[in-house]
C-alpha cells in the first residue's frame, strides 16, 4: 500500500512539472510582427486556423513558433 502511494506522488509531482514547463513556455514565447498594418491582415483566418495573435500600435503580431502555420494558411 504504502509502495502504491509512493508511486501515485511520484507521477502527481511529474505531471504538475511537465505542466510548468509547458505553461512557462507559453508565457515567455517571442511574438513578430505580422503585416504591415491591422488594416492589410485579415485576423479571421488567423483565428479560423487557431493562431494567436495581439493587437499593439495597429500592428498585428503572432507567437514566433506560429510563423510557419501563418505563412502556410495565410498568404
Amino acid at each position: 500500500m504504502k509502495k502504491k502511494s509512493i508511486i501515485l506522488l511520484c507521477l502527481l509531482i511529474f505531471s504538475m512539472l511537465i505542466a510548468y514547463y509547458f505553461y512557462q513556455k507559453n508565457q515567455n514565447e517571442e511574438f513578430v510582427r505580422w503585416g504591415d498594418s491591422i488594416h492589410t491582415v485579415n485576423t479571421e483566418i488567423l483565428k479560423e486556423n487557431d493562431i494567436e495573435y495581439k493587437i499593439e500600435n495597429d500592428k498585428v503580431y503572432i507567437p514566433k513558433s506560429s510563423l510557419r502555420k501563418a505563412t502556410f494558411c495565410c498568404s
